[in-house]
């Protein structure tokens, strides 16, 4: 397989791949912390979306029943919260130079080789004469054992 679609197998199934030689494939340690952290951050940063239209929904009702907040100033804290918030991790990543999550994440060398000796893998069958894989196996059902001890007799 090349190099290709080795890379495109790994990155559908969640592995970051970092780069690719003639020979390797570079990828990300999959049980680094710091990338399940940044994950959680992207699903936070939807819950808060969603709580600010819950937010934004009770004050526009408030201000239909009569209440005397001012929307605008409210929308624009809103604005201002939500920029500062984003522009958090572009900031960090800029004083520290590179991928702040990525910085604590080892790399795996895996040959190209060894790829494809696993991709391979995938059409070999279990058994070897037939698609049965339970041949070679006889399953018979045990009587209750007796008592062989002819000391106590």
């Amino acid at each position: 397989m090349n190099t290709e679609e080795i890379v495109t197998l790994l990155t559908n199934s969640g592995i970051r791949v970092l780069d690719t030689d003639s020979y390797s494939v570079y990828i990300e340690d999959p049980s680094c912390i710091l990338r399940g952290f940044e994950t959680f951050v992207e699903y936070a940063w939807i819950i808060i979306t969603i709580i600010t239209g819950f937010l934004l929904f009770g004050w526009a009702v408030s201000m239909i029943r009569g209440d005397k907040n001012d929307i605008l100033i409210n929308i624009r804290n809103l604005f201002l919260l939500f920029a500062a918030l984003s522009l958090v991790g572009p900031i960090i990543n800029m004083i520290y130079g590179d991928d702040i999550f990525g910085i604590g994440c080892k790399t795996i060398n895996i040959s190209k080789y060894d790829l494809n000796t696993l991709l391979d893998a995938r059409y070999k069958k279990m058994s070897i004469t037939t698609d049965d894989l339970y041949e070679n196996v006889s399953i018979k059902d045990s009587e209750p054992v007796k008592n062989t001890d002819t000391r106590n007799n």
